[in-house]
């Protein structure tokens, strides 16, 4: 199986973003390209007879872990680079124009958003002025409804901290009622699907015999 374009264009990208350090401009459709083309993987490997026991559906698997890896690799890296910018930013420090039109539009929203709950979170804390940051409703009661309401199939989740969550790419062997995972995620699973999981609920389903882990984590 020929290793398609689309898989050449991440693997520059990623790179490229880590030569530089600075962020860089990246296709809008980037993301979307990406998850089109690993159904299109998918469907070919539903298309095999066997395909765990065959060599072709070995390497379609192969080629959707590298494009799920690849794409979180890119995403970490652009996170890890936005929230740099947002400190830079409430540090009073000059934040180059052109480094924040270089975002897509849902990276300038998470942008806006950091900043903004970074100044209410100092304000509060600094300036007393807690009910600004009180506003979002967020109280010690409805944290521990959401901690009862964890499914018991997974470890209490932990916050989504770009590059720190190990991914294992798993083949769903029954259906799986909806769950958050480590990442923060919540996820609902179905017989056959392929999908990418933190490690951890990874192996938890798989000591249950729901999945099967297909190890291809580096």
């Amino acid at each position: 199986m020929m290793v398609p374009d689309i898989l050449e264009k991440l693997r520059q990208m990623l790179l490229d973003m880590q030569h530089s350090g600075r962020l860089s401009h990246i296709e809008p459709g980037l993301y979307e390209n990406a998850r089109a083309y690993i159904e299109k993987l998918k469907e070919d490997y539903y298309s095999l007879e066997n395909p765990l026991e065959n060599r072709e559906g070995g390497l379609i698997i192969e080629a959707i872990g590298s494009v799920n890896d690849t794409v979180q690799e890119i995403f970490s890296i652009r996170t890890r680079q936005i929230l740099d910018l947002a400190f830079q930013q409430i540090e009073g420090e000059y934040v180059d124009k052109e480094e924040t039109r270089k975002m897509l539009p849902e990276e300038r929203a998470m942008f806006k958003r950091i900043v903004e709950a970074i100044e209410e979170c100092r304000e509060a804390l600094i300036m007393g002025e807690a009910k600004l940051f009180a506003g979002e409703g967020v109280t010690d009661e409805v944290s521990c409804e959401e901690m009862e309401q964890t499914p018991t199939l997974t470890s209490p989740p932990t916050p989504r901290t770009p590059g720190l969550t190990a991914y294992a790419l798993v083949h769903v062997c029954s259906d799986v009622e909806s769950f958050m995972g480590l990442d923060g995620r919540t996820y609902v699973l179905k017989e056959g699907d392929i999908i990418t999981l933190p490690e951890k609920n990874a192996e938890l389903l798989c000591e249950h015999n729901i999945g099967l882990n297909i190890r291809l984590n580096k």
